[in-house]
Order: structure tokens, then sequence, then C-alpha cells
């Protein structure tokens, strides 16, 4: 399946090894690690991701998804897409990895019932209720709270604790948004 994807934003499988006791996949080095690592430093006070990054991080990540959903061939859900899985190359382009969760979908099926897997904190709800993964469950959710990440800094579970709140950008998000649309009614 690994080998099926094939695009600059995708991590790309260049090998892998099997022992007696290990199976190996070798990927190429992302010498700037992951979203997630880089979030939250800083050289000389100034962020290492800044805005422009934080930007071609975004579509780069968007257009991994967009090949993996409607491009490719069987189209693939990734299931879990979140900072940590968003690797940056030499030159900070985003490359979609990590595809342990991943699930192939067939040309007439539009929702896979499955096992709910994935990290607290980025899976939707939807998903968590129902069982099924989609499109949706990638792009709105999963890259709905990349997006939160990239534009606060913050990660999804820990988002807000110092203010109290329960520690899920989801709530925090929700809470605001009724505030929001409270003022705005009145």
């Amino acid at each position: 399946m690994i080998n099926l994807a094939v695009h600059r934003n995708l991590l790309r499988l260049c090998g892998f090894c099997t022992t007696e006791n290990e199976r190996l996949l070798v990927y190429p080095y992302m010498p700037n690690g992951s979203v997630a690592s880089r979030l939250r430093e800083h050289i000389r006070g100034k962020p290492v991701l800044d805005w422009s990054r934080r930007e071609r991080i975004a579509l780069g990540t968007a257009r991994g998804l967009l090949y993996l959903h409607e491009q490719c061939d069987p189209r693939i859900i990734h299931r879990d897409v979140k900072a940590a899985n968003i690797l940056l190359d030499e030159d900070f382009e985003a490359i979609v990895g990590d595809f342990g969760l991943a699930k192939l979908l067939d040309h007439r099926e539009s929702h896979v019932t499955t096992a709910v897997h994935g990290t607290v904190g980025h899976i939707a709800p939807e998903y968590l209720s129902t069982g099924q993964s989609s499109e949706k469950t990638d792009y709105v959710f999963g890259y709905g709270i990349l997006l939160l990440e990239l534009i606060t800094g913050q990660k999804a579970l820990d988002f807000g604790r110092a203010a109290n709140q329960k520690g899920v950008m989801l709530d925090w998000v929700s809470y605001h948004f009724s505030l929001s649309m409270s003022f705005t009614s009145k």
C-alpha cells in the first residue's frame, strides 16, 4: 500500500529489510523532523516555523491529502492526520507520513467501517461514535486540528490547560464559537 501513493508531499518508501526478529521500513531522512517537534521551537527568540513556513506546511499537507483522497488509485484515508505525522524535509516542505492506520477505499464505497484507531484529540467525533472513517475525517477534522495547531502553536491535547479547561482543542474551539455566536445574535 505504501508504494501505491507517489507524490512530492507524501513520504516515499525507499526499501525494507526483514530478519527473523524484525521488519524494518527505510524512508528518506527528514532533517527538520516533524511539525510537532518544530512548532514551539525558537531560535534567537524567533519561531522556527514563521508564518510563511506554516502556510507552506498547510498547503503541502493539503496537496498530499488531496492526492490520497482523489488522485491515488485506490483512494486512501490516512486516519491519523496530526502535526507529529507531518514531516519536514530540508526545505521545510510538508511530507505526510505514518500510514500505519491508513485504509484503502473501494471505488464504490464512501466509508470504511472498522475498529476506531487514532490519537486522542485528533479523532473525529463522528468516527468515535460510528466507527466509520471517510475522507471527511481526514480533511475536515484531522486537517482542521492541524491548522489550529499551526495557527496557535499549541498541541491539540494541551490546549487551554493553563486556563483550567479540559485540555482539548476541540472543546476550546466549541466554547469560543458558541460565545461568538451569542454575541453576533444580539
